[in-house]
């Protein structure tokens, strides 16, 4: 067992399949094949399943891919502190979005990543929030954001702002006002009453949905379930119901009036976006000046009014 074999074996898994983690790894497949049974015959374990598409992890495999992780992502911590006194901030580091944020982040983060950190090597995944925490947890990404302060247990967090969210319907549903808002908001009871297209679980925007419900003593109409909000927005524009979403994810819809849209009061319904990290690891340089983008990232966009939200406080 090395590194080498190792991370060998984390691509498989990820992959999983040998021929594509071949292609991933720049290794012939079986070279690849032959390393692994080679870990396999050291351990006394079987690591993998074959199956017909591919192979998926035994119970002993699983075992092995969180100590595997651990292991890799200790090399790079051991690495980040010899390069430490180095003039250029040096390191791979992944950060994963839930879709909204992704919307108004991605760019302006890549290309301020790209112009200040040159040699830091940046991965960025889209994932639901849900999985977000553990994706965390288990070391396969480095920087996540929640909606939740519940989905933090565990976790390095730091609130970063607060948005407000929106009751979008078809055009015309809702009067049009600045920015294509209704100039009045609409109680949150009145949600009670409206078709809802939103997130099944664990999508943390449904449970806060399901947060405030409950609080309020109502019961949401579900009409349907759908993760992906441009699928959202396009039954939304269609006329099949109604949803909640946060401005940012539906302001060039309202500019081009395919949807209209409403400020909920009584109460507002307000989403916490909070930026979290693995709490028992010690994070790299890389992961500390990415974090560091962000921050500086998020209040532009907050003070240029491209991002609807409120810095929180420090």
């Amino acid at each position: 067992m090395d590194i080498r074999t190792l991370r060998y074996f984390v691509a498989i898994a990820e992959e999983g399949s040998i021929s594509r983690a071949a292609e991933r790894l720049h290794v012939a497949q079986p070279a690849l094949s032959a390393q692994i049974r080679n870990l396999e015959g050291e351990l006394g374990s079987l690591l993998l399943h074959r199956i017909p598409r591919g192979v998926v992890l035994t119970e002993a495999g699983t075992k092995l891919l969180g100590h595997a992780r651990q292991i890799i992502r200790a090399l790079a911590i051991a690495r980040d502190d010899l390069l430490g006194d180095a003039a250029t901030t040096i390191g791979n580091v992944t950060v994963s979005f839930p879709q909204s944020v992704a919307m108004v982040l991605t760019r302006p983060l890549v290309e301020e990543v790209l112009r200040s950190l040159p040699r830091v090597s940046l991965n960025v995944r889209e994932s639901n929030t849900g999985y977000i925490p553990e994706l965390l947890r288990t070391g396969q990404i480095d920087v996540g954001f929640v909606f939740r302060k519940a989905d933090t247990v565990g976790l390095k967090a730091r609130r970063l702002l607060d948005e407000d969210l929106l009751v979008i319907g078809p055009h015309g549903a809702f009067e049009r006002g600045a920015n294509g808002i209704a100039p009045k908001p609409i109680r949150f009871s009145r949600l009670a009453q409206l078709p809802l297209v939103i997130p099944g679980r664990p999508h943390s925007l449904r449970e806060l949905l399901n947060d405030y419900a409950r609080r309020a003593r109502i019961e949401l109409r579900t009409l349907v379930e759908v993760d992906a909000i441009p699928q959202i927005k396009e039954l939304v524009a269609a006329g099949a119901g109604h949803a909640v979403l946060s401005s940012n994810s539906v302001r060039d819809d309202l500019v081009a009036g395919r949807i209209s849209a409403a400020r909920i009061a009584s109460p507002a319904i307000q989403r916490s976006v909070f930026l979290c990290g693995q709490a028992e690891v010690p994070q790299t340089r890389a992961v500390r000046a990415v974090e560091e983008a962000i921050l500086r990232v998020s209040a532009r966009l907050v003070a240029a009014g491209s991002w609807d939200a409120r810095l929180a406080m420090p």
